[in-house]
């Protein structure tokens, strides 16, 4: 990876499968007080749909689309043609490396990359010395996978805990257990459904998400002086 001085703005690259309201934060965020030393280069999206895509677009930012149908296609699974071989995710995820390797960010942000990344997007990512951060709807060493939030509202329901949280943490191999930059405890008191408790845990996280990538690209130019 290109080091960069920490008069220039760390090159971000950010990972998005959705409506992308992280990634408006980050986007609303870079340049300010809030996220004064980082640029979003590019934001790439597994879904073609994916409403973050046009957020980046409006704000002049370069977006990919890389979908995972072709890899499907090209590497069946033999017992089940509608699920995705382990095959198909590995060549996925190579390419998926070389598309941000290419840019030579400083930086990977996953902001709602709703996809577990393999060992052949991680280890290219990780030789560069790029790190990878990720937004998680939990604590760490909590609740892990993606459906945090209907487990924590679940157990919630039947007495079994009061609160939750969300955290930014780097990305290693074991699913959601990379060690945590930073982390907020949300509670689910007085919430009268599911849904309230996502707009309580969605609101937290547009400001942790910027908190937390402030906190990163900064760990990368303390490694660089």
């Amino acid at each position: 990876m290109d080091g960069h001085a920490s008069s220039e703005p760390a090159k971000v690259t950010v990972l998005i499968s959705g409506n992308g309201s992280n990634l408006q934060a980050i986007i609303d965020a870079c340049g300010t007080d809030a996220l004064p030393n980082a640029k979003i280069m590019r934001v790439i999206s597994d879904r073609k749909n994916a409403y973050g895509l046009q957020r980046a677009e409006r704000a002049g930012i370069a977006t990919t689309y890389h979908g995972v149908v072709p890899y499907k296609e090209k590497h069946p699974d033999p017992e089940d043609k509608k699920r995705q071989s382990q095959a198909a995710r590995e060549a996925y995820d190579v390419d998926l490396a070389k598309i941000i390797l290419s840019d030579k960010p400083n930086i990977v942000v996953c902001a709602g990359f709703m996809r577990i990344l393999t060992a052949s997007f991680l280890n290219p990512i990780h030789d560069s010395a790029t790190p990878i951060i990720n937004l998680h709807p939990s604590l760490h060493g909590d609740l892990v996978g993606a459906h945090c939030i209907d487990d924590a509202w679940k157990e919630y329901g039947a007495g079994k805990r009061t609160k939750t949280g969300i955290m930014i943490h780097y990305v290693i191999a074991e699913v959601d257990q990379g060690a945590p930059i930073v982390q907020q405890e949300v509670s689910i008191e007085e919430c009268k459904s599911q849904d309230e408790l996502e707009e309580r845990i969605h609101a937290a996280e547009h400001k942790l998400i910027v908190k937390g990538t402030k906190m990163a690209t900064e760990a990368i130019g303390q490694r660089q002086v």
